[in-house]
């Protein structure tokens, strides 16, 4: 096992922003760790990298990086913390940028498929986010599936799923709430407030966000 995880090592290592970039130990150590000799998860610097006990990654394909920058930026705080019995499933090639905050709280789970997170996106999963292919997510977005706290008189499901289609453009700075289903190839504005279901091929855009545009194409 250890040979073939040195071999992989070497093919990822020939990107030479890869090479320079990546916390090499740090990312040997949490692979081991999870028992995933294949190197699924590639962690970068200023990256705050917890897993509570019994924490579970699942790896159905691709490479998850943490903490990446772009070719000229510089590296900021990140962090990624997956709670006690909380779960993680790679299935495809996905890039979080530097600055970003991943929180998956105890018993919830965060799915990723291929696309990426822009810097400073604030993702917080207390029952399951879900992302799927080709799915980019712009600077600042806020991702959040819970209100955190009941409001009195009112019902207690204060957290509900998020789902992310194939496809999706999320603008800068919009906000994702508990219980949206975003459709694929949907596009959300920035700026945009999200609290309802968005139709696949759909423009939304406002706060709270509505439909702009219907039928729309989206190039990726």
């Amino acid at each position: 096992m250890l040979n073939k995880s040195i071999s992989i090592l070497k093919k990822i290592v020939k990107n030479k922003k890869v090479l320079y970039d990546a916390r090499l130990l740090k990312t040997l150590y949490y692979n081991f760790r999870c028992g995933h000799y294949s190197l699924p998860l590639i962690i970068y610097p200023q990256v705050h990298f917890y897993m509570g006990s019994n924490a579970k990654i699942i790896h159905n394909g691709g490479r998850l990086h943490i903490g990446c920058r772009w070719s000229v930026g510089r590296f900021k705080q990140s962090e990624f913390v997956i709670a006690d019995n909380g779960t993680l499933e790679i299935n495809d090639d996905f890039k979080i940028l530097t600055g970003c905050s991943i929180i998956i709280d105890p018993g919830a789970k965060l799915t990723v498929g291929s696309g990426g997170l822009n810097l400073g996106v604030r993702l917080a999963v207390f029952n399951s986010v879900s992302i799927g292919k080709n799915c980019f997510i712009s600077e600042n977005v806020s991702i959040r599936d819970s209100d955190n706290h009941p409001i009195l008189n009112r019902s207690n499901n204060f957290s509900s799923p998020i789902v992310i289609g194939n496809n999706v453009l999320v603008g800068i700075n919009a906000t994702i709430l508990k219980g949206v289903t975003i459709g694929d190839g949907a596009v959300i504005a920035a700026n945009s407030l999200v609290n309802k279901t968005v139709p696949p091929n759909t423009l939304v855009g406002g706060v709270p966000a509505k439909i702009l545009r219907t039928n729309i194409k989206l190039r990726m």
